[in-house]
C-alpha cells in the first residue's frame, strides 16, 4: 500500500515550479503568487501568509522532493518498535520501569502503562519573517502617524526615494496614528476614525501614483494595532466582521500593496526589518540603536523611537552587527509630548549586493522639510 496524499508544501511547490517554469507566475512576487494559488485551490483553507511562506521556500529550493510513503514498511517498523517497547517496560504481566532504556532500541510508541500517547494539536500559527524578493534598492520609512504627519518631511522623504531610484518601498509601521481608537485621551477636534482612514487612503493613492510600478510593502506597527485592540476589548462581537481590518479599510489590495502583519518582521538579504515595538524594549532609552543591536544580535533597521541613530560592534567570531534607527515623518511637537522631545525626522535606502545577502544602508536625516 502506497500513500499518495501530499502535504500543503508539496502541493504549493509543484504548483510554483510548474507555473514559474511556464512563465505564468515567475514575475509575480511571493504574495501575489500565493493569491493565485489560493484562487486556483479554493478547497485549501490555509492562510495566505502560510501559503506565501511555502512559495518563498519553493523558489529558494528549501522543499525536498516529494516521495510517496510506503505504508506497509511503516507498519512493519511500528510493530517492531512496539514489541521492543513491550519487552523493555512490561515483563510477566507486571510493569517494570526501565529508567535508562537503550537508545538503540528505537522510539517508544506507547507509554509505560500501555496507553497510546495522543497530545492535542497546537493552536500556534507559523510566524516566520517575511522575505522581500525582487528588489535591489529598498526605501524604508516609518512613523508618519497620519493624519498628524509633517507634510514637508513626507514630501522630502519620498522625493529622496525618487532621486535614489528605489525599486521598492517598505512602510515600516505607525504610518497611521489611529488616535480615535487609542486608549489615551483624544483631541476634541470633532473628527472620527473615518476621517483618519480617509487621510490614509489619500496618502496611499498619492504614493502609488508617484511610484506606479514598484513593490510597496505596508507593515503594521503598534499604532495600527490599536484598531484590533479596541475591537477585541470593547466590541468583541465585531472582531470577525468583514472590513474591520487595516488592509480592507485602506484598500491595500486595490493599490497592489503587500501587507505585513503587526507581529511579523521582515528580511531583506541579511538585514532584518522591524518596526521596533516587537522587540520588547521600553521607550526613553538614550542610545536605542545600541540597545536594539545588543538585544537582537543581527543586522537590523527599525523605527518606533523617532530617532536617527546607528550603532555597530564586532563579536568574537569577527562578525560585525549593526543597528540603524530611522527617524519619523510626523509632526515633531504633538500636544501629548509638549514642546520638547528628542525626536528627529529621516528615512533610509538599502542597496542589496549581487550575492543577494550583503547590503549597504544609506540613512538620511530631514530637517525643516529638507534632506541634510
Amino acid at each position: 500500500m502506497v500513500r499518495h496524499k501530499k502535504g500543503l508544501k508539496y502541493i504549493i511547490d509543484e504548483f510554483i515550479q510548474k507555473n514559474d517554469a511556464g512563465g505564468l507566475t515567475n514575475e509575480l512576487v511571493a504574495y501575489k503568487a500565493a493569491v493565485v494559488f489560493q484562487k486556483a485551490h479554493p478547497h485549501i483553507k490555509n492562510s495566505i501568509y502560510t501559503i506565501e511562506k511555502y512559495v518563498v521556500h519553493s523558489r529558494a529550493g528549501k522543499i525536498e522532493p516529494y516521495e510517496a510513503e510506503n505504508l506497509d514498511s511503516i507498519v512493519n517498523i511500528v510493530n517492531k518498535n512496539a514489541e521492543t517497547a513491550y519487552d523493555t517496560f512490561v515483563k510477566i504481566g507486571k510493569p517494570v520501569y526501565n529508567l535508562e532504556p537503550e537508545l538503540t532500541e528505537g522510539p517508544d510508541f506507547e507509554d509505560p502503562l500501555g496507553e497510546t500517547i495522543d497530545f492535542p494539536g497546537s493552536w500556534s500559527e507559523i510566524n516566520e519573517p517575511y522575505t522581500i524578493q525582487g528588489v535591489t534598492n529598498l526605501g524604508v520609512c516609518n512613523d508618519i502617524h497620519l493624519p498628524y504627519h509633517d507634510k514637508f518631511a513626507v514630501q522630502a522623504c519620498f522625493a529622496e526615494f525618487k532621486r535614489r531610484n528605489v525599486d521598492g518601498i517598505y512602510l515600516n509601521g505607525d504610518i497611521m496614528d489611529m488616535e480615535n481608537v487609542s486608549r489615551f485621551e483624544h483631541a476634541p477636534n470633532g473628527r472620527y476614525l473615518k476621517d483618519e482612514i480617509d487621510v490614509g487612503r489619500a496618502f496611499l493613492k498619492s504614493l502609488r501614483k508617484m511610484f506606479p510600478n514598484i513593490p510597496i510593502y505596508w507593515k503594521d506597527g503598534n499604532h495600527e494595532k490599536r484598531l484590533e485592540s479596541y475591537i477585541t476589548s470593547r466590541c468583541e462581537e465585531l472582531a470577525n466582521l468583514y472590513g474591520m481590518d487595516i488592509p480592507t479599510l485602506l484598500q491595500l489590495q486595490d493599490l497592489d500593496i503587500t501587507y505585513v502583519p503587526e507581529q511579523k518582521v521582515s528580511k531583506f538579504g541579511n538585514l532584518w526589518i522591524a518596526h521596533g515595538h516587537e522587540l520588547g524594549l521600553r521607550s526613553g532609552t538614550v542610545n536605542i540603536a545600541r540597545q536594539v543591536r545588543m538585544r537582537v544580535g543581527v543586522n537590523i533597521i527599525f523605527g518606533h523611537w523617532h530617532k536617527n541613530q546607528t550603532d555597530s560592534s564586532r563579536n568574537l567570531a569577527d562578525e560585525i552587527h549593526s543597528a540603524w534607527a530611522v527617524g519619523s515623518l510626523c509632526y515633531l511637537k504633538p500636544r501629548y509630548t509638549g514642546v520638547l522631545n528628542q525626536w528627529t525626522q529621516g528615512g533610509a535606502t538599502v542597496q542589496l549586493h549581487e550575492n543577494k545577502k550583503s547590503f549597504t544602508v544609506h540613512p538620511f536625516q530631514i530637517q525643516d522639510g529638507v534632506v541634510i
